[in-house]
């Protein structure tokens, strides 16, 4: 089930535990001069104090700075557009992304269309030879963005999203303190845990697999199953929690900066992408149905193994967790179920299972999810 021949490649340097933005003031004074600071359009990172301490360690290393605070959720294509034409105004030589997934995807696409002129499919296509260095802060625990070499953005031309991969994209610092954490809302916290547990749980059973990725889902998969049980009975996780969720998903971004993601990935942009659900969430409501499909199928084995690692006595076990944590899934009409899965089977990431799924599989998957 492992390819017996396989490589790594993770340029980015990572930095993880209380205060390292201040600890680390003198690594972002290497990388540039003017840093245009990428964050959501909403007040979080300012709450929590990320924005502030990143501004802090900026003019203590003797970089001017400018914020782009335009970010919403899920980016669209005109946002990083406008997000690029800043930097080039400002002469941005380093972008520093501050938030959730959605400013660190964002972040990594704006680095990129600063210092290249591309139309959408050029840019998606990865024709480009350059991009301005990025840092990673991230203030919640499940994109695993800090560590991985994609941008996923919104792409109404195929009425979802779009992964833009390149090895460009690795930041070249993560600092990860999970104290920006703390004030996280609750729903906000397992929406992104189960982001992170789907990254580790897809990596395990992707077709790019290696022997480190696996060591390292494992370990993800075993922090982060804890965590998700206790999310079932517990209102806000207490600091130390906190910290493992942060750990678990860096983990998992490591995982799949390798293997990719896979079935959930594809089916969840859909619901995200015309439902509005949270992105962590579509995934964990889909888990339960792609771990039954792959536990039926010849690598049963494999998928019994992720029971095991994440510490869940069973598959019901499982089901029952992701279910309360998931919540009801969405209406959707039997033409709408159609045409979402429809949409889903031409993306690419739809194959990379350990096991290939049949059309009819996906459909099954997508149809028992939504009940």
């Amino acid at each position: 089930m492992i390819a017996l021949y396989w490589q790594w490649f993770n340029p980015t340097r990572i930095f993880f535990g209380r205060g390292v933005v201040a600890e680390q003031a003198s690594g972002l004074a290497e990388l540039g001069h003017m840093a245009l600071l990428v964050t959501g359009e909403g007040r979080s990172s300012r709450l929590n104090g990320s924005l502030g301490d990143v501004q802090e360690a900026l003019s203590r290393a003797g970089l001017g700075c400018q914020i782009f605070d335009q970010v919403e959720a899920n980016p669209n294509l005109e946002t990083v557009r406008a997000g690029a034409q800043l930097a080039r105004e400002v002469k941005a030589d380093v972008v520093i992304a501050v938030g959730g997934g959605s400013p660190l995807d964002a972040a990594k696409a704006i680095a990129v269309l600063a210092v290249n002129d591309l139309d959408d499919e050029s840019l998606f296509a990865a024709e480009f030879t350059a991009a301005l260095p990025t840092v990673a802060v991230p203030t919640t625990a499940g994109t695993g963005s800090e560590v991985t070499p994609y941008s996923i953005l919104t792409y109404p031309k195929i009425q979802s999203k779009r992964n833009l991969s390149s090895p460009l994209l690795y930041p070249a610092l993560a600092l990860v303190d999970p104290d920006y954490c703390a004030t996280l809302p609750r729903h906000i916290t397992v929406d992104t845990a189960m982001d992170a547990y789907s990254h580790a749980l897809e990596g395990y059973l992707s077709l790019k697999a290696n022997p480190f990725s696996d060591r390292l889902a494992e370990e993800s998969l075993r922090i982060l199953g804890e965590q998700l049980r206790r999310l079932c009975s517990k209102d806000i996780p207490a600091a130390e929690e906190r910290e493992a969720l942060s750990y678990g998903s860096v983990l998992a971004g490591m995982v799949i900066s390798q293997t990719g993601t896979s079935i959930p990935h594809a089916l969840g942009y859909a619901l995200t992408y015309f439902k509005d659900m949270p992105h962590g969430r579509a995934n964990g409501l889909l888990l339960p149905a792609y771990l039954h499909f792959n536990l039926n199928s010849k690598a049963g084995a494999r998928a019994q193994a992720v029971l095991d690692a994440s510490g869940f006595d069973d598959e019901a076990h499982f089901a029952a967790t992701m279910q309360q944590l998931a919540g009801e899934p969405p209406y959707c009409s039997e033409q709408e179920k159609q045409d979402f899965v429809e949409i889903c089977l031409r993306a690419k990431n739809i194959r990379n299972n350990v096991v290939q799924p049949r059309d009819e599989d996906v459909v099954d998957i997508f149809r028992l999810s939504l009940g």
